[in-house]
């Protein structure tokens, strides 16, 4: 290694230290970086869970009784009824992440390494979490809805789709139990008019339940299916898509977010009985370009057509209207915020772009109970042989909005290399967060009833 002119030995630092090293006047600052509202995890019903890692626990929720509507027969004893029993299940998972900070270099940096990095963990805790509740809660709502990606001729009793998510289940001995063929679930092909059940379904990665497999029909296909063939199953979350259609391929660049999409939407939560949330209202998810995709509607125009001074045009936020209060945000899937890394994310069981290439945006509709938070006391995780280090809980502030961290622990590992030098800090959660079921709940047959995704165009 080549020495300075004046003898001293260079100090080569790991990339992104070297970034934070003022060459000017030393000013002891960070500046926080933009970041979102985290509002997925803040609608989960949260329940302390007493189970262990790995431990699954299930619940069960009962069906309705048939109504009776004709009159009792003189001297005829009214026969006993049943109801039938759904049940869906949790299981206790971890989520953790870590970063590692060189000690005797914090001096050096605008300002001290070891409470930046902590800080920059917290919020990639929190953003991290906020994503499970949504990719899990999307998943069961878009259940059930894929397409053909390869041409299926005719005579074949195999079709490969886009996703598996809602079509590797059926609810069999008041349970969702894996499809086969004592337990098919009933699907159409409406592009060619098929109907039929799926016997079998064969992920193309071992393990995963929601991206890309093969599917077992009976009876063979009559005629070819076309690639991008809509797969319906008879008991797919219901999906709003603008325009009309039964397919995220029947969106094209003109299908943008609207009034009636909200007043479809909101039929179908009412169809369903499902209760407003705790405030009376339905709360919505949406981006701003959703948001603002709104604006340009013809129907809402009409609607604040007297109402310049309203708070609709104040602050450009569509806020209260139609039992339904609007949250805007920016974690609200798109190509953007849906990672393909398969390592750290690709957890949603949705297309983000088309087959036409038109990238999507998928609103949500949400009512009370959509989705719940079962999570451990990991306090109880330390053993009597103690510990290295200090274990607390995160409390981030980024550009004055508390980031939501409840229920993650952070590890501050001391420093154990031989010169005490290089210490790492850890952050875990441990729970799950299940999409409870209603199947049994009439009048549709979706087993997911308590939100309605939207699909439109960017």
């Amino acid at each position: 290694m080549a020495n300075f002119p004046d003898g001293s030995i260079p100090v080569i630092f790991n990339p992104s230290i070297a970034a934070t090293i003022q060459s000017n006047t030393l000013q002891r600052v960070f500046r926080d970086a933009l970041f979102p509202n985290l509002l997925f995890r803040m609608e989960a019903m949260r329940e302390l869970w007493p189970t262990h890692l790995g431990g699954t626990s299930t619940f069960t929720r009962p069906g309705l009784i048939k109504p009776r509507t004709r009159p009792a027969v003189a001297g005829v004893d009214p026969a006993g009824k049943t109801y039938g029993v759904e049940q869906w299940s949790a299981t206790a998972q971890k989520w953790n992440d870590s970063i590692d900070t060189n000690m005797p270099t914090s001096y050096l940096q605008l300002a001290s390494a070891f409470m930046r990095n902590i800080h920059q963990l917290g919020l990639q805790a929190g953003q991290s979490m906020n994503r499970v509740v949504r990719d899990k809660g999307y998943n069961a709502y878009v259940a059930g809805n894929t397409v053909t990606d390869v041409l299926a001729s005719s005579s074949a009793t195999t079709i490969h789709v886009v996703n598996l998510t809602g079509f590797t289940t059926n609810l069999f001995g008041g349970s969702q139990q894996p499809v086969s063929s004592t337990n098919p679930i009933n699907i159409t092909i409406p592009g060619i008019s098929y109907s039929g059940q799926v016997t079998a379904a064969a992920p193309d990665t071992a393990g995963d339940p929601i991206h890309g497999g093969t599917l077992t029909i009976t009876p063979a296909l009559a005629v070819n299916a076309p690639a991008r063939s809509a797969v319906i199953t008879q008991k797919a979350s219901q999906i709003v898509y603008s325009g009309g259609g039964t397919s995220v391929d029947a969106i094209d660049s003109s299908d943008t977010f609207a009034v009636r999409d909200v007043r479809t939407a909101i039929g179908i939560l009412r169809y369903n009985n499902v209760p407003a949330h705790e405030d009376g209202f339905y709360h919505w998810h949406l981006d701003s370009q959703s948001e603002l995709q709104v604006f340009g509607d013809n129907e809402w125009q009409r609607l604040n057509q007297s109402l310049p001074d309203y708070v609709h045009y104040k602050r450009f936020c569509l806020g209260v209207f139609g039992q339904s209060v609007f949250y805007r945000n920016n974690e609200a899937p798109t190509v953007q915020t849906c990672d393909p890394d398969p390592i750290d994310g690709n957890t949603h069981g949705f297309e983000t772009v088309n087959g036409a290439s038109i990238q999507l945006r998928r609103p949500i509709c949400t009512g009370q109970g959509w989705i719940e938070e079962k999570y451990l006391d990991q306090s109880q995780f330390i053993s009597q042989a103690g510990i290295m280090g200090k274990v607390g809980d995160f409390a981030v502030t980024n550009n004055g909005v508390q980031v939501i961290t409840e229920e993650i622990r952070l590890i501050m590992r001391a420093p154990i290399d031989k010169l005490q030098e290089n210490t790492s800090t850890t952050w875990q959660a441990c729970g799950d967060w299940p999409v409870p079921t209603d199947e049994l709940s009439p009048p549709t047959t979706s087993t997911f009833k308590r939100a309605v995704v939207v699909v439109h165009s960017a």
